[in-house]
């Protein structure tokens, strides 16, 4: 490939800086919007209860069959066309594969801390 140099004490630490910054601010975002999914879907079904919401449940499944009817069609033409299976694109998901470890070769040290980091950040967040 090329010189492989030692990385600097200034990449490790950008890394497990960005690592950190992420981690944190991932289980942060997730909490607050599996909170407002929660407060959401509780309001829905209280008013609902209440009387303020009328929903039409036969309306509601009607869709889901519809929706499940087309997902199977989807799913069953991804399986029978060759093009898409994992056997026909084997070449080229090993190519992926070595693109992916030479590029994480690379810059292991400053891809190891960023992903330490994000470790970190998760867990103190």
């Amino acid at each position: 490939m090329g010189k492989e140099t030692k990385p600097t004490q200034q990449e490790i630490a950008m890394g497990a800086l960005a690592g950190i910054c992420s981690g944190y601010l991932f289980k942060k975002v997730s909490k607050y919007a599996a909170a407002t999914a929660v407060v959401g879907y509780l309001a829905v079904q209280g008013a609902s209860q209440a009387g303020y919401i009328k929903i039409n449940w036969k309306k509601v499944n009607d869709q889901i069959e519809d929706l499940k009817e087309d997902l199977t069609d989807e799913i069953s033409e991804i399986i029978t066309d060759e093009d898409t299976l994992l056997l026909e694109n084997e070449g080229r998901l090993k190519a992926t594969a070595r693109r992916a470890y030479e590029a994480f070769k690379q810059n292991a040290a400053t891809s190891g801390s960023f992903t330490a980091g994000f470790a970190l950040g998760i867990l103190f967040a």
